[in-house]
Parts: C-alpha cells; sequence; structure tokens
C-alpha cells in the first residue's frame, strides 16, 4: 500500500485526474495510470498476499489472542525476581534487584519495579505469571531458539515450513482466503508462527498516513480513487482479463483502506511499544475479524549495561499492557488474552560488562480478565548443584509447549495435540469463556 507521495502513484493520479471528456475517466486514461504503477497500488509490500482483504466478523464469545514477542532473550531472573534465592544475589552483586525493590506478589517472588500496572493487574486476579519456561535440550541461538518457539511441534515429523499460530489458523474456515485472521505489526514480513499450511497472517503497517485510499482531502486524489472504483464497479474494463484484475485489485485496497483507517490511533502514544498495543485495540474494537495479533518488543539482549536498559524495557512493556487493555471497548477486553514469551533467560551470573549471556528458562505473563491469575510452574533452583556445569544455567521446569497447549484448547476452541503433534500438559491459567 504505497505512499500517495509515491513518483509511480502521483504518475498514475496525474494520468487519471484529468478526463478528456465530462465522463467517467477513460480506458486509455485507465490503462496509462495502471501501466505507469505496475499495479504497485495493489500489490503493495504489506498487503501483497491479500486475497479476501478481511475476516469474518468475531462473534461475541470469540477469542482473541495477543502475542508479545520479547525479542532478544528476556532475563526472566529480572522480570519475575526470585528475591529469596540467597545465590541470586551472590552471582548478580550489581544487577540484582532487592526484596525492598521488587513489587513482591508472594514470599517469594517479586516483579520488576518497572511493572507498576501490571502489578495492580495481577492484584486484580488478571495477570498469571508461568516461572521456568523453556525447552530441552537448550540451544543459546537466537535464531534457533526463535525458531523453536515459533515452530511450536513436538510431533515426530517436523513441518519446518509452519509455525503454531498457522497451523491453528489452518483450522478455520476459509483458511486459505481470509487473510485477516491473523496479523502482525512493526514487520516487514510474516513470521514463522503465523504460517500455516492453507492459512497465512498478514502484514499491517503502524501507520496509514498518505497511504492509499485513506486520504481524500485532495480533490485529485479523490477523483483518482473514485475513478478507480468505477471500473471495477462496472465489472469490465475493456481491457481484457488482466484489466479487470487490476481494476478490481485496486477496488479491495480501497476498500480495504477504509475499513482500516479508522482502526488508527489519531493521537497514537509517544512509546514505540504502547502505539502498537494501542493499535491492536484499535483493531479489536473495529471487529474486523481478527483472532490472532504478533507485536514485538526488541532490546532484550541486554550484555551490557542491563540494568538501566532492562528496566527502559519493563516500563514499555508496562505501559503497553496497560494500553492494550485501557484502549480496548469493555464490550471486547474479556475476549483478550495477552501473552509474553522469549526466545530464552538469560544466565544466572552476571557477566563483567554489568550484563547477562544467554541463558535457559524464562518466565511469561498471561493477561487478561478471563485468566485466572496467579504463578504457574516452579521457579527453577539458583543453588550451585542444581546449577549446569557448563555455563551455570538452571533447568527449565515448564515445557513451553504446555503454555500453547493450554491457550489452543482452553482459549482459542482449538485441537491442541493436532497444532502441536502430541498431548502436552495443560496449565490452569484460563478462567472462564466469553
Amino acid at each position: 500500500m504505497p505512499a500517495l507521495t509515491d513518483p509511480d502513484v502521483v504518475a498514475m493520479r496525474d494520468a487519471l485526474s484529468y478526463p478528456e471528456t465530462n465522463q467517467h475517466f477513460s480506458r486509455r486514461r485507465f490503462l496509462q495510470a495502471t501501466a505507469v504503477a505496475g499495479g504497485g497500488v495493489a500489490m503493495g509490500p504489506m498487503l501483497s498476499h491479500l486475497e479476501a482483504f478481511a475476516a469474518p466478523p468475531l462473534r461475541t464469545n470469540d477469542t482473541i489472542l495477543v502475542l508479545v514477542m520479547l525479542s532478544g532473550g528476556n532475563d526472566a531472573l529480572n522480570m519475575v525476581v526470585p528475591h529469596n534465592e540467597s545465590n541470586y544475589h551472590a552471582l548478580r552483586p550489581t544487577i540484582g534487584l532487592m526484596p525492598n525493590e521488587t513489587l513482591n506478589i508472594n514470599a517469594n517472588v517479586g516483579l520488576h519495579p518497572s511493572l507498576v500496572k501490571l502489578k495492580a493487574r495481577y492484584d486484580a486476579g488478571d495477570v498469571a505469571v508461568v516461572q521456568g519456561i523453556g525447552y530441552n535440550p537448550p540451544d543459546f541461538s537466537h535464531f534457533t531458539s526463535m525458531g523453536y518457539w515459533m515452530q511450536g511441534w513436538g510431533g515426530p515429523a517436523q513441518p519446518y515450513a509452519t509455525g503454531w499460530i498457522g497451523r491453528y489458523l489452518d483450522g478455520l474456515p476459509n483458511a486459505a482466503t481470509e487473510s485477516l485472521y491473523a496479523v502482525t505489526l512493526n514487520t516487514n514480513g510474516v513470521p514463522l508462527h503465523l504460517v500455516g499450511n492453507q492459512g497465512r497472517g498478514s502484514a499491517l503497517p503502524m501507520s496509514v498516513d498518505g497511504r492509499f485510499g485513506v486520504d481524500r482531502g485532495n480533490q485529485d486524489d479523490a477523483r483518482l480513487f473514485d475513478g478507480l472504483a468505477s471500473f471495477a464497479a462496472a465489472g469490465q474494463t475493456g481491457l481484457g482479463r488482466w484489466g479487470d484484475t487490476i481494476a478490481q485489485s485496486h477496488a479491495q485496497v480501497l476498500r480495504l483502506a477504509g475499513r482500516i483507517a479508522p482502526a488508527y490511533p489519531q493521537n497514537p502514544n509517544s512509546d514505540w511499544f504502547a502505539r502498537q498495543m494501542e493499535l491492536v485495540a484499535g483493531l479489536v474494537n473495529h471487529n474486523l475479524g481478527i483472532r490472532v495479533f504478533n507485536v514485538t518488543l526488541d532490546g532484550f539482549d541486554t550484555h551490557t549495561n542491563q540494568l538501566q536498559n532492562h528496566a527502559d524495557l519493563m516500563t514499555s512493556l508496562d505501559a503497553g499492557i496497560e494500553a492494550l487493555f485501557t484502549k480496548l471497548n469493555p464490550s471486547w477486553a474479556a475476549n483478550v488474552v495477552a501473552l509474553t514469551f522469549s526466545e530464552f533467560g538469560r544466565r544466572v551470573q552476571e557477566n563483567d560488562g554489568g550484563g547477562t549471556d544467554h541463558g535457559t528458562s524464562g518466565a511469561a505473563f498471561v493477561v487478561g480478565p478471563r485468566v485466572n491469575g496467579g504463578v504457574y510452574g516452579a521457579q527453577p533452583s539458583l543453588a550451585n548443584n542444581s546449577l549446569d556445569d557448563w555455563y551455570g544455567n538452571p533447568s527449565a521446569t515448564v515445557d513451553y509447549h504446555s503454555v500453547y497447549a493450554t491457550l489452543l484448547q482452553k482459549w482459542l476452541n482449538a485441537d491442541d495435540k493436532q497444532v502441536l503433534g502430541k498431548n502436552y500438559a495443560q496449565l490452569g491459567f484460563i478462567g472462564s469463556h466469553p
């Protein structure tokens, strides 16, 4: 969906905006315009594969999942702090958080002090904290570890080309053509976990300002849009099959622009991650039929200067989750659950640069009005005799597949075994259903 200032689009607008007669734009003008643009209006990089440009509107009892990817390897031990573990403080003399600094949720665990609003939601029963998440054997590569999380397969044959949400989408009606069942924001492509054999998510831009079909304030632009729509409405352009196809594609982009533009915040939040979450809320409120959202908060590869950097990231995470649930219309809030995840945790012992290196077990938040709040899973022991001999990492106590299985079965009403390849133990963090 290119901007109206792109040279090709300007040329196309000029070709269409000055008709030779007072009738509808001539077919010659249309042909000139589509030749100049090369079909780029309909085939912009953000929406190039869309077919239906829509999904069926959600019903009042349908559920929505928001995936929050903490990219880089989040330090779970400073997000969900085991402040009563003596070895935590011994191995983190400068970056460890003291019990009087954390937002305590029980006698053994406290949240990072930047997570003030999330702590209030935890106190209200709307946040589940899952400790000790990981997989075995662990891998310390960002690429490989995130690949495991995105693929989410535990069966005997590896479906490398699909992800767990994509396989969930495969089970929805008309999965191959309903292109807005899942969307990702702030990316130039669709990540693996949204790709199925039939279904596939779509990438939406963070802003539609100046995008084709959105702003009709300029008279020439408005005439361009109306001219393209008139050729599509006529059914036949007189230019053959390809001319008809291009006209319909242009009209579909115009219809999509009209549908999604109102969902974009007029005065977006200054925090980049909160802006993503505000957009999620807007898209939910306008009921475009989206079942799964994917958003990303980058910067968690905190090898150096972790104390301040991680605090800033936790502040953004807190603001983003709050923005999502405060911007949701009350009629939709109970239909939404958000899950945070990261490719791995960080090592227990801090390094010489005031940071931490790649580790193993992590932690996740599950947030929403229908969540059974509390702490799930066991915090891995940090005692020296419990850490591995190579890097001093704790062992994971919760298989990440169990988190997925719970969401699939209890929230998305999907066959978790079919999506994940085998049965996994369920956790109890999902309560009632809308």
